[in-house]
């Protein structure tokens, strides 16, 4: 297999957030780094410029990955720069929370778009190139909201309900011919995505914190790796406790209403 040094790696949405840091850790590990991004290209520019600073090598690449015609070009671009692709990191999302009695179907639609459906066009694109290959890793990124979401989360919630089935789904189709596909469902973490509601609800749990964009480049960094071979189809919960922690603040919860009932009997 191609050494690590010469591994190709796509991140979208790597502009900000949990992308760059994504971008910055693979990079750091040696692989080279294709990143992605819609608008924002001073963000963009400004990840490429501290990896490169610290070695590594990065390209950037503008493209709605929401967009077939834009998906074509972004890995026909890169396929013959390298002609190789082993890494892909679909991270490119957004949030849009609404009710669903207010929400419109253009807002359902765009977050379905952007959430699952770039996920199922750059994944078909990457496909039979690591099929040739023989070697390859497809990472989603999931979201704790499948599990524990919000109101006004619906849409986001079931884009991502969506991409894990379908991370699961793609690892049966393709795990004979090298490719291994898996997921992170990252818990609360602070990106510019998420900042509002950070503020909102940042001191809700005092047991768990808020996790940073790098707590979620460790596990995708293995994911991309060798070692990660016998991993297939998973999606792993990267949330600091949070779900366990908020099962256990319930149960508490709970019993203290209890004890309060008894003794004003």
């Amino acid at each position: 297999m191609t050494a690590l040094s010469q591994r190709v790696a796509v991140v979208t949405g790597g502009s900000r957030g949990i992308g760059a840091a994504i971008c910055r850790r693979l990079a750091a590990d040696g692989l080279i780094v294709h990143l992605v991004y819609r608008s924002a290209h001073e963000m963009a520019r400004q990840v490429a410029d501290e990896i490169q600073a610290s070695g590594g090598l990065v390209f950037l690449h503008q493209a709605d990955v929401s967009v077939e015609a834009d998906v074509r070009k972004l890995v026909d671009s890169v396929e013959s720069q390298h002609g190789a692709l082993h890494v892909l990191i679909n991270n490119a999302g957004i949030i849009d929370d609404q009710l669903v009695e207010m929400m419109s179907l253009a807002q359902w639609e765009r977050v379905i778009a952007v959430n699952l459906t770039s996920a199922f066009l750059m994944s078909r694109a990457v496909v039979p190139i690591m099929i040739d290959q023989g070697w390859g890793r497809i990472i989603n990124l999931s979201s704790n909201s499948v599990r524990i979401p919000s109101a006004g989360q619906c849409a986001y919630a079931a884009s991502k309900g969506g991409l894990e089935a379908f991370t699961r789904c793609l690892a049966v189709e393709v795990g004979r011919k090298g490719i291994r596909v898996n997921a992170i469902a990252p818990g609360a973490v602070k990106t510019d995505m998420t900042a509002t509601l950070s503020a909102q609800s940042g001191a809700e749990d005092p047991n768990s914190r808020w996790g940073q964009p790098s707590d979620l480049a460790g596990i995708a960094a293995f994911l991309s790796s060798d070692d990660a071979d016998y991993i297939q189809g998973q999606t792993i919960t990267v949330d600091g406790g949070r779900l366990v922690m908020r099962q256990r603040a319930s149960k508490r919860k709970a019993e203290g209403k209890d004890y309060v009932e008894q003794r004003t009997k």
